[in-house]
């Protein structure tokens, strides 16, 4: 059905029903978009023709209906003096609020814009601002959040041109409205307060990376969640194109910045690159100490004396802190080309003597990286995901997380007790009553042995998970061997595991029916059964396997 301009603007500026003027050309009304002159065609019954306003010129005009809706939803909100407010960002259903007094239109000085209407409450005000074809746009959007005024927007589309629906809309409902700006809520910023949260929201490819970080008309570097930014003193401009940046907030009241023009293209890894440079760089420049936690292995204290010590098993890494400052690193150089180089580094930390000691700092930040290889060049590498990639960088020393230290020493000699360390020690034991337990025990407590077992079996080099059942063949055998009262099932020529239905395999001796053994050998528990016979391929295969490693037995 087509839509109507049914109200106007008299020459008293005010919006009018067609059925309250004269009829024809003498109405004296204009349109509320483009100002030209109307007619009024409200003759006769209406049952033709609905009563409506049309343009003197004869042409259409896109966005008449468009005005007047937005004229009369800023009348209705100064006659009503009341505003169903949007659900609180933090999912407390919205008040209705009911104001002293609204101006409409009001040009507010400090920051230079002209909202829609001001409602005011008590010592308070709201800013209000009704959606038409356009939302508010983002430098406008900055310039309020900047200002710290409590603002909604009311999107109007979707509503008719009629005063009692745009009133039920105004003062009654709750959807198609939002906040720009509650200071009543306080929003809790994604990736700084939960490391859940943050990682959940680095990892996800398909949502935008939130920009917190830029740079100001002076070059200064600033961060959005704890600097003063303020869009109604400064410029600023994204640290990736350069481009000029307006403050942003999303459905969910988290704020970031965001280019002016909404179709500038630019590539949020650059973005991660360039803001962590320039974090780094900044806090070199400005701190008294620039720490980084460098990954270095350190040896257990009983070395020398255990007869588990495994050189490549019995360490642990520790990140020790290195003040660079402290170690005569005076320079931090932002994409520098070190002599003999084909490219730049995106940060190198130097001395006083030169390049021989310098620590290259490389940023991976998705497909935006540039490699580092050199055998003796000190690398860092970074990897940057996201925001709580960047608030980390801003927050805590380099090495924390996601870094790789690459060329550095490895080994400064420090060692740590047992105890620390936790060095995994398989131990077979076997009880009286004929079963077994394989475990992995910590090395510090092997020597606490178990009251009922009869054999306690040591190996002194960690076996992969798929070798511990060749674990509790070796064990079998060895207490065979030596003639200890125990099970044999496992290690015995008829012991077979056929595969069942559903894939279920069950442990039975193959010469039950001929000789009278356990049909089920391992629920019974058969000690000294005078059928038994040791798998030689078994025997063979475990001692090929076992024949290096030290067993300790007790």
């Amino acid at each position: 059905m087509k839509a109507y301009l049914t109200y106007a603007i008299n020459q008293n500026g005010d919006l009018v029903h067609v059925d309250s003027v004269a009829n024809g050309n003498d109405c004296g009304c204009y349109c509320p978009h483009c100002k030209s002159g109307l007619c009024a065609k409200n003759g006769g019954t209406g049952e033709k023709m609905v009563h409506h306003f049309a343009h003197l010129s004869g042409s259409d005009c896109a966005g008449a209906i468009e005005s007047a809706l937005h004229k009369m939803a800023k009348n209705v909100l100064k006659e009503s003096l009341c505003l169903q407010l949007p659900n609180r960002l933090n999912g407390i259903r919205g008040e209705q609020l009911r104001f002293d007094r609204v101006e409409v239109e009001f040009y507010d000085k400090e920051t230079c814009l002209r909202p829609d209407c001001i409602g005011y409450y008590g010592d308070r005000s709201l800013w209000i601002e009704f959606k038409r074809t356009h939302a508010v746009d983002v430098k406008k959007k900055g310039k309020i959040i900047s200002a710290k005024i409590d603002c909604v927007e009311l999107d109007l589309n979707g509503c008719e041109l009629d005063p009692n629906a745009v009133r039920k809309f105004i003062v009654e409902e709750t959807e198609r409205r939002i906040w720009i700006r509650d200071n009543n809520v306080q929003i809790r910023e994604a990736g700084c307060g939960s490391r859940y949260v943050a990682c959940r929201y680095e990892y996800d490819e398909l949502r935008p990376v939130k920009r917190t970080f830029a740079k100001d008309e002076n070059g200064v570097l600033v961060n959005l969640l704890d600097d003063e930014v303020d869009l109604n003193v400064h410029t600023y401009f994204c640290l990736a194109c350069g481009r000029e940046l307006s403050i942003d907030v999303n459905e969910t009241g988290e704020y970031s910045f965001a280019h002016l023009d909404e179709f500038v293209f630019c590539e949020d890894d650059l973005y991660l690159r360039e803001a962590a440079k320039n974090i780094i760089a900044q806090k070199f420049r400005t701190s008294k100490e620039f720490n980084i936690l460098v990954p270095q292995n350190v040896n257990c204290a009983e070395k020398e004396v255990c007869v588990f010590f495994n050189p490549n098993e019995c360490l642990m890494e520790r990140r020790f802190s290195y003040n660079l400052k402290a170690h005569g690193y005076n320079e931090c150089l932002q994409d520098f080309k070190l002599p003999g180089r084909k490219s730049k580094c995106d940060l190198v930390f130097q001395r006083n003597d030169g390049y021989n000691d310098a620590i290259a700092i490389s940023i991976k930040a998705g497909s935006c990286h540039v490699d580092v290889d050199d055998e003796k060049l000190k690398i860092i590498e970074i990897e940057v995901l996201g925001h709580f990639s960047l608030w980390t960088l801003l927050n805590k020393s380099i090495g924390e997380t996601s870094t790789s230290f690459i060329n550095f020493k490895r080994d400064n000699g420090k060692t740590v007790s047992r105890s620390e360390i936790e060095r995994g020690v398989l131990k077979f034991s076997l009880f009286r009553s004929g079963k077994y337990y394989l475990e992995t025990v910590s090395c510090s407590l092997v020597n606490m042995r178990k009251n009922a077992s009869v054999m306690e079996l040591l190996f002194t080099e960690q076996i992969e998970n798929w070798q511990e059942q060749d674990a509790k063949w070796y064990s079998l055998l060895k207490c065979y061997e030596q003639k200890r009262k125990a099970c044999y099932c496992e290690i015995c020529f008829f012991f077979d595991k056929p595969i069942r239905f559903y894939g279920v395999s069950e442990a039975i001796c193959k010469r039950y029916k001929t000789k009278g053994t356990p049909h089920y050998p391992l629920r019974e528990m058969p000690v000294n059964c005078p059928y038994f016979k040791v798998d030689k391929s078994l025997e063979e295969m475990i001692k090929s396997r076992y024949g290096r490693i030290k067993v300790i037995q007790r």
